[in-house]
């Protein structure tokens, strides 16, 4: 039965949102230079992954070999062409798609495996033991290795390497929440609903979760860089993408061989990953400060 009396009506409060308040979270985040600097560059590449067709008018896919590795600058290929006579700057915009797309459902999974988990061991102890037994399980293989034994198992395909880093993603995801729900499920707001009545799936859902916010979200943000790097970092080992899928680390595992003659099929894709991957860093750094309630605006 759901409680009818607030926990207003018994004189406890919940804690205060003004720390919280997006004007404030937004100032402190635009005070940090570097975090402003990865917002624009992950503003850029969504704009990349959106707008594709517009940005390019070569197909990412179509070869030429009367026009092969083309060097940078050259008339109609602005950042040369591969030795298929790929435009590099089409495959480098279409490859942000793909990073992005991989990326944010590898998060997204992880996210949705590690906060099930994290809210049922933080909050029942019963679950506890078993829960966290489950997590160290994952957490005693190494990430890239668990992710390459995950697509051994399921097969090569971008779809499996999101699969994978969900996975991956889930035990680090599961301990940050169950941190947080062990601290808050002892607040005096926490004890009150229970006092009144509510069910354990409303408390969770409607009154710990909404408070772990945080945390949730500066690991989403830095996870981002993990899932592209090592998507980048499996296709180059041919685990995810196949040829001729434009995506960053198969465009460098297949521009290694020219990479005397041709430096840019190496060069610009790995350049393409670093800035994807700062990026995503010093934003997530930049969010941990802008949402920690002792950080003042000066």
């Amino acid at each position: 039965m759901e409680p009818t009396v607030s926990i207003a009506e018994l004189g406890i409060k919940k804690p205060k949102k003004k720390e919280r308040n997006f004007i404030v979270i937004t100032k402190r985040l635009i005070k940090n230079k570097l975090a402003v600097i990865g917002l624009i560059i992950i503003a850029i590449q969504i704009c990349m992954a959106i707008f594709s067709p517009l940005l390019t008018g070569h197909d990412p896919i179509k070869q030429n070999l009367a026009n092969s590795e083309l060097p940078i600058f050259s008339e109609d290929h602005w950042l040369g062409t591969d030795n298929y006579g790929r435009d590099v700057w089409s495959r480098i915009v279409y490859g942000s798609r793909i990073s992005l797309v991989v990326g944010i459902t590898a998060v997204s999974l992880g996210l949705i495996g590690g906060i099930i988990l994290g809210l049922l061991g933080g909050y029942y102890k019963k679950l506890d033991g078993i829960i966290m037994r489950i997590v160290d399980l994952l957490f005693s293989f190494p990430g890239i290795l668990l992710a390459m034994l995950i697509i051994a198992i399921l097969g090569t395909s971008l779809v499996n390497v999101a699969i994978a880093i969900s996975i991956w993603s889930i035990p680090s995801c599961a301990r940050i929440v169950r941190g947080s729900v062990l601290s808050i499920k002892e607040k005096e707001y926490i004890m009150a609903m229970k006092s009144l009545g509510a069910s354990d799936f409303r408390i969770m859902v409607k009154h710990i979760l909404p408070n772990a916010f945080a945390p949730i979200i500066v690991f989403a943000t830095m996870r981002m860089a993990t899932a592209i790097l090592s998507t980048a970092a499996l296709s180059y080992l041919g685990l995810g993408a196949q040829p001729p899928t434009p995506e960053w680390g198969a465009m460098i595992a297949q521009g290694q061989g020219f990479m005397w003659s041709s430096p840019h099929l190496t060069i610009v894709p790995g350049i393409a990953i670093m800035l994807t991957v700062f990026a995503f860093n010093v934003v997530g750094d930049g969010l941990r400060d802008a949402l920690d309630p002792n950080m003042d605006i000066q």
